[in-house]
């Protein structure tokens, strides 16, 4: 069986549930060793779990990304067990939905933090192998919030627009060493983060099965990190399903 992504280390972080989780066990099915990171062991843990189950490979990392001094921690464990890291998922996000006036400073330094500085202290911390390596995939988990504006959306929205504009000039600074870096701007998904909002908020009428499931955009981050989009680099794709 061809597997595209045999031996290959993939770090995923938010694995524990959602999306993260999804990713997590797409690429163990095809053969990557998937480091699981985030912030409970016992989610982490879970999905490790099936992954080996299902014949895979899987390692769990505890770390919370919005602290730097964690992440260098974290990737330089890994690095020096592995040797290095192939692909970096992005993927782990916070939301608060407050109008500005509201929002306090502590909300908004827990949304930039983790969705934005987190994003970057994680890429950081990978950097130096892949450029030894001449080869990385990194794929940043942006919003389509960054780019249609909702009430109450202020410090999420400019986190994930900061993770465009990060992802496309770093982009430009690595593209020669062989790394492609890319991001999606990512539409309403189907995972138990948004399930758990929309059971708090009687407005919002959106089926389930109408939105972006996790299969289908684990379709196209798998893609990203493949070989086979080695030419793409610096894009921002939409990743939308029926409702933008």
């Amino acid at each position: 069986m061809d597997l595209r992504f045999r031996d290959k280390v993939v770090v995923i972080t938010g694995a524990g549930q959602g999306l993260g989780a999804g990713f997590a066990l797409d690429f163990g099915i095809e053969g990557a060793i998937v480091v699981l990171i985030g912030r409970t062991k016992s989610k982490l843990d879970n999905i490790a779990d099936k992954i080996i189950k299902s014949g895979g490979r899987a390692f769990v990392s505890v770390c919370d990304v919005s602290k730097s001094k964690e992440v260098d921690n974290c990737f330089k464990n890994l690095i020096e067990k592995f040797g290095t890291v192939d692909i970096l998922i992005n993927n782990v996000a916070t939301h608060k939905s407050c109008p500005v006036i509201d929002t306090t400073a502590e909300e908004w330094d827990a949304q930039i933090k983790t969705n934005l500085s987190g994003t970057f202290y994680c890429t950081k911390a990978v950097l130096k192998a892949m450029i030894d390596k001449r080869y990385g995939k990194i794929i940043n988990i942006s919003s389509t919030a960054a780019k249609h504006f909702f009430p109450g959306f202020g410090a999420y929205s400019a986190s994930k627009g900061g993770v465009v504009s990060f992802t496309q000039t770093l982009s430009e600074e690595v593209k020669e060493y062989g790394i492609n870096v890319n991001a999606i701007y990512l539409g309403m998904t189907n995972t138990e983060y948004t399930r758990k909002r929309f059971d708090s908020d009687d407005a919002v009428t959106i089926p389930l099965e109408e939105m972006l499931q996790v299969e289908e955009v684990s379709k196209v981050v798998t893609f990203l990190a493949s070989d086979e989009a080695s030419p793409i680099m610096g894009a921002a794709i939409d990743v939308c399903g029926k409702k933008a």
